[in-house]
């Protein structure tokens, strides 16, 4: 174990959980907080995103690449959209299963392009 983690409370040792007992943690070093809760919200699974580009073509593209991913993701995704502007631009939502799939989505489609 890294000598810079309490084996304790398993977080950096600038970290902790405040005296009082509350579920966050607090850095003693700068005074930032983050509860818990915040971070990963139950039924939180939906997400909603916009596409915009010169042709139909390349948004239809880009939705597919973005569908793609949230279907490797999320076996059991549930996903809609609508067109807009001659079909320049594009709404879709994706409805996975769990919170933990939406949060794996967005973190890999930082990569689309």
């Amino acid at each position: 174990m890294s000598e810079n983690l309490d084996p304790n409370k398993a977080l950096n040792k600038s970290c902790q959980i405040n005296e009082k007992g509350d579920s966050y943690v607090e850095c003693a070093e700068c005074g930032a907080t983050a509860e818990i809760g915040t971070v990963i919200r139950a039924g939180d699974d939906v997400y909603r995103g916009e596409i915009s580009a010169e042709n139909p073509q390349a948004v239809a593209s880009l939705y597919q690449k973005y569908l793609d991913l949230a279907q490797s993701v999320c076996g059991e995704l549930k996903s809609e959209y609508t067109d807009e502007n001659g079909g320049k631009a594009r709404k879709y939502t994706f409805a996975f299963t769990c919170t933990a799939e939406k949060m794996i989505f967005e973190l890999r489609a930082r990569n689309i392009r």
